[in-house]
């Protein structure tokens, strides 16, 4: 996977402060990506005789499905800036459950990226990767739904 050059990033960083401030916001959404960033690290480090490529796959597919909620992520964090406003860090009146639900996912994609690091150290099943993973989109899928409210 080729990374973006400079000038790419920047013009994504312009984009995203148009459109997320560099307020609460912006840090719920970029929270959410570091942990999507740190998984992908966590996936793509040394590989050990101990992941079948079948189990690999899987793990790629997981972090496809992550990637896809980023993009769900921004979507909710924009609207929720639209909505609520912003006050410096501070959580505005009515956004706590939205709030708390991004919270919630990207700390939850944390915990995913360390339990591939222990799976990959034979210290988990990657079904706990699994389980992870869906508690990750369960909480996207909330915020989303709070959101429609």
């Amino acid at each position: 996977m080729m990374k973006p050059g400079p000038f790419a990033r920047r013009r994504e960083a312009k984009k995203l402060d148009a459109e997320l401030g560099n307020l609460l916001w912006r840090q719920a959404h970029d929270r959410f990506a570091r942990s999507l960033d740190r998984y992908w690290q966590v996936v793509e480090s040394e590989r050990t005789s101990a992941v079948t490529q079948e189990e690999y796959n899987g793990l790629v597919n997981a972090g496809n499905a992550l990637v896809d909620a980023l993009a769900t992520v921004r979507t909710i964090c924009a609207a929720a800036r639209q909505r609520y406003g912003e006050q410096e860090l501070n959580v505005p009146a009515g956004a706590d459950e939205v709030h708390r639900m991004m919270s919630r996912a990207a700390n939850d994609l944390a915990a995913t990226a360390q339990a591939v690091a222990m799976y990959k150290r034979g210290q988990a099943n990657v079904l706990s990767v699994g389980r992870r993973a869906e508690k990750v989109l369960e909480s996207v899928t909330a915020a989303k739904d709070l959101m429609k409210r």
